[in-house]
């Protein structure tokens, strides 16, 4: 099915204005007192950016069943140009995907896959479970591969759809036409419902993702998320954990994600 490339993207990446990020190293103000030149761009908004070659190529179909990975390798900065462009891979079944910033560093590389219909996850096995006032802690000695994340769940609305659709600059006329969430916002959305299921020591950092498509997701639909940690490791002195999460739209397998997200350990 890798017919053709995609032609590369070129953009300015560009936060928006969610109250999340204020007080956080994703504030302009805030950053810039912290010595960074600019607020830092999650990694969420480059995952979300690299899609852009995948529909291009692919429309409709690819967000209905493609799959995409993404590592970030080095800061962007709020208002930084980035290129993206897109190469076949070594197996020639995937496209490997490189974005660089304005200085021509590679900041963020992954792959895309073409559309295929695959088995979606048995839901037996990812139960949803509501929001509780009891969260675990992150990093505090316990055994926390197998710990659960909650899901408040909540129906989408147009709104939310639009405003995920300007946050990545998006003007793809598929997502207007159809009304279809973005890729982005399916991450971004499970992202923060599985962070917020636990109590975290402190700032967490988004370095890497995969994601496999099972079906569209629009406006009037039931978003949740079943979530789980999977992982925990150290790296070069550094504390990372791997969560899986199972997005629903009404009751059916949406997307899966696998996301890696380095975490500050609170000092013994």
């Amino acid at each position: 099915m890798l017919m053709t490339r995609p032609e590369p993207v070129t953009l300015t990446i560009r936060l928006d204005d969610s109250p999340r990020y204020r007080g956080s190293v994703h504030d302009d103000e805030v950053a810039k007192r912290m010595g960074y030149r600019a607020a830092l761009v999650p990694g969420a908004f480059l995952y979300g950016h690299f899609s852009r070659l995948a529909v291009d190529l692919w429309g409709r179909s690819w967000i209905e069943t493609g799959a995409m990975a993404a590592t970030f390798r080095r800061p962007v900065y709020n208002g930084d140009d980035v290129g993206i462009d897109a190469a076949l891979d070594s197996d020639g079944n995937r496209l490997a995907l490189a974005m660089h910033g304005p200085d021509g560093q590679l900041v963020a590389d992954g792959w895309i896959a073409p559309p295929a219909a695959v088995p979606a996850p048995a839901l037996a096995l990812w139960p949803m479970l509501a929001v509780s006032d009891v969260r675990p802690a992150i990093g505090d000695g316990r055994q926390m591969v197998g710990l659960r994340g909650t899901t408040a769940g909540a129906v989408l609305t147009q709104d939310d759809i639009a405003t995920s659709r300007a946050a990545f600059a998006e003007r793809h006329p598929i997502y207007e036409t159809q009304g279809l969430a973005h890729p982005g916002f399916l991450m971004r959305r499970a992202m923060f419902e599985v962070n917020a299921s636990y109590r975290w020591p402190g700032p967490v950092v988004l370095t890497g993702c995969e994601a496999r498509h099972f079906a569209p997701v629009a406006a009037g639909m039931r978003f949740e998320t079943s979530s789980v940690i999977s992982e925990t490791f150290e790296r070069r002195g550094k504390n990372y954990v791997v969560t899986e999460e199972l997005v629903l739209a009404d009751g059916r397998p949406a997307a899966l994600f696998r996301r890696t997200q380095l975490y500050t350990q609170r000092a013994a």
